[in-house]
């Protein structure tokens, strides 16, 4: 007998601390051909390494990235985790806004790598950051793991 597997890709809509500049809705949905904007096994940089350590937030620019205008209201992203060294989950939010309860993706150790959607409203403009995530990790972990971001759209 043959069987199949089949897996569903869940979609994260974070729906706290929404920024007040993206509550004027409704917005309309432009979609983009997916575009890598943040890639922790790169070089270090504003969007790249050194991988996410457990039990920190990192903030990262997206807006004038990839083709997303530097007035856009949310980014619909696919969020990658890989190489995890310890079990968690990320956050992700718009910087500068509290930190939501809820995560946007988990892991555990043996996963080589993890993806998930999520529309993740954004602040800020060009040339900041407008992103925030947040590693959560056991506590005193020494743990990391990389981040593999692609823009797939953005509302506006």
């Amino acid at each position: 007998m043959k069987k199949s597997l089949l897996v569903l890709a869940g979609l994260a809509v974070l729906a706290a601390a929404v920024p007040a500049s993206a509550q004027n809705g409704p917005f309309s949905f432009f979609p983009l051909t997916p575009c890598r904007v943040i890639n922790t096994k790169n070089a270090p940089g504003p969007a790249g390494g050194p991988a996410l350590a457990a039990n920190t937030n990192r903030d990262f620019p997206v807006l004038g990235a990839c083709a997303v205008p530097t007035d856009a209201k949310a980014v619909a992203f696919n969020i990658t985790v890989t190489q995890p060294t310890d079990f968690g989950d990320l956050r992700v939010y718009p910087a500068g806004t509290a930190q939501p309860t809820a995560s946007v993706i988990n892991w555990v150790t043996s996963d080589f790598a993890v993806a998930n959607g999520a529309i993740i409203p954004v602040s800020g403009g060009a040339g900041v950051n407008n992103i925030t995530v947040r590693c959560d990790m056991p506590p005193a972990s020494t743990g990391t793991v990389h981040l593999i971001v692609d823009v797939t759209g953005y509302f506006k």
